[in-house]
């Protein structure tokens, strides 16, 4: 299995994945005396497995370019909330409007757009009991909310009946239903194309942005983890290796950082 899965051009962390939710799933069918070894356990990674691809972080001066690039797009929001928050794809795909604090200036990560094994979309709960979390952002963040929901208005006037959005979700298509995950790479590859950057980025990327750049601000690792709802600063120590100044709020720091980049163009 995994020679073939080899050839398809999966990496060794992918494979290793793989590999972890068949052990688990045969050590649920061992214990129930359905099979009576788990050979997940003793498998071995093909030695030729494509190396796992880095995670990389955009400069300050890339993530600018790209949200001056997503203004005015429909998933602006989206990408900001990623972009300042360091939000997983599918917690800010779930994001209600009921997450959204406006007088506070608060998103609450209460839930996550996920993918049933049928292919269906569906709202579940967020990935780990961490990712339960509430996150200032800054005055930016709620702006674009802002124009998202004027826009959303329109659109459900527009549907008429046809307007579905039980959810209450903030990111949705022009009938109310969740967007899709590959819409939603589609229209963020246009973005990193208009604003000129290299197609190696990632919806995904963002979230390693906001967390690097935090890092590199001095932010202390308790608070990016606490940002990127780890439940502790290995994740982060692991993937953001910078010196540690005093902590400060995440998203408030992040709009410091790209003010600063945008004072010195």
């Amino acid at each position: 299995m995994f020679r073939r899965r080899c050839d398809a051009g999966l990496s060794k962390s992918s494979l290793s994945k793989i590999r972890t939710t068949l052990r688990i799933a045969l050590q649920w069918a061992e214990r129930r005396e359905i099979v009576f070894r788990n050979v997940a356990t003793v498998s071995e990674l093909p030695p030729d497995a494509a190396p796992s691809t880095p995670l990389k972080s955009m400069t300050s001066e890339q993530v600018r370019a790209f949200l001056s690039a997503s203004e005015g797009t429909h998933l602006d929001a989206m990408w900001r909330i990623m972009a300042f928050l360091g939000v997983r794809p599918g917690e800010a795909a779930g994001l209600s409007w009921d997450d959204v604090d406006f007088a506070n200036q608060l998103i609450h990560i209460r839930r996550a757009l996920k993918r049933g094994a049928s292919g269906e979309l569906f709202i579940g709960a967020p990935k780990t009991m961490q990712s339960v979390r509430s996150l200032d952002a800054p005055a930016e963040v709620f702006d674009a909310l802002r124009v998202r929901k004027r826009v959303q208005n329109i659109e459900r006037l527009a549907a008429g009946k046809v307007w579905t959005n039980e959810e209450g979700l903030v990111f949705t298509t022009s009938v109310g239903t969740p967007t899709d995950p590959a819409k939603n790479r589609k229209e963020f590859d246009q973005v990193v194309k208009t604003a000129g950057l290299a197609p190696e980025w990632s919806p995904n990327s963002l979230r390693h942005t906001a967390a690097s750049l935090l890092s590199d601000a001095g932010v202390a690792l308790e608070i990016v983890a606490d940002q990127l709802g780890h439940k502790d600063t290995r994740m982060a120590s692991l993937h953001y290796r910078h010196r540690v100044r005093p902590a400060v709020s995440g998203g408030t720091m992040m709009r410091q950082l790209l003010t600063s980049v945008e004072a010195s163009t």
